[in-house]
């Protein structure tokens, strides 16, 4: 099961499957050393796939309904994410992402559902918002006023 903003996605025999890219880059040049640069760790991507009957197509509608959604500045809506799998991995918020599909499967009169969800706000992306918070915190301004300083020095002095 899995639950947008406490709003269960419909559907059963639901699939979910999470993918966390740990991207680097190979840096052992000519030689044979296996040295990697590491990348950081990429936002999760969260693919669902369900099936939703013929005669429930209200539900397949607030789902699309769902995935459509913007928010009052346009922008696709951040849900908070709830299932077994995404808690493991710690994925709180996300997004719709790519592509949403309803495949029918006339044999069982149903729509084969599949859609991804981008980690939103994920952990990697809070410490570093902490680090840059911290860091602008313990940093002191640079002067910006030096140049009007000395012009105002020199037109308060006096003589020929």
């Amino acid at each position: 099961m899995i639950a947008l903003d406490s709003w269960r996605v419909p559907g059963y025999e639901t699939k979910i499957k999470v993918s966390m890219p740990l991207p680097n880059e190979d840096l052992s040049g000519l030689g044979s050393f296996t040295l990697d640069g590491e990348e950081g760790v990429k936002p999760a991507i969260v693919n669902v796939i369900t099936k939703i009957k013929f005669d429930e197509s209200d539900e397949l509608e607030a789902l699309v309904t769902k995935a459509k959604a913007l928010d009052e500045n346009g922008a696709r809506i951040i849900y908070t994410i709830t299932s077994d799998v995404t808690g493991a991995y710690k994925i709180r918020k996300g997004k719709f992402h790519g592509e949403v599909s309803a495949t029918p499967d006339d044999e069982q009169h149903l729509w084969i559902v599949q859609f991804k969800l981008k980690e939103q706000l994920s952990t990697g992306e809070r410490v570093q918002q902490q680090i840059d918070g911290t860091a602008a915190e313990n940093s002191t301004a640079q002067a910006t006023s030096g140049h009007t300083n000395i012009v105002n020095a020199f037109a308060e002095v006096t003589g020929p």
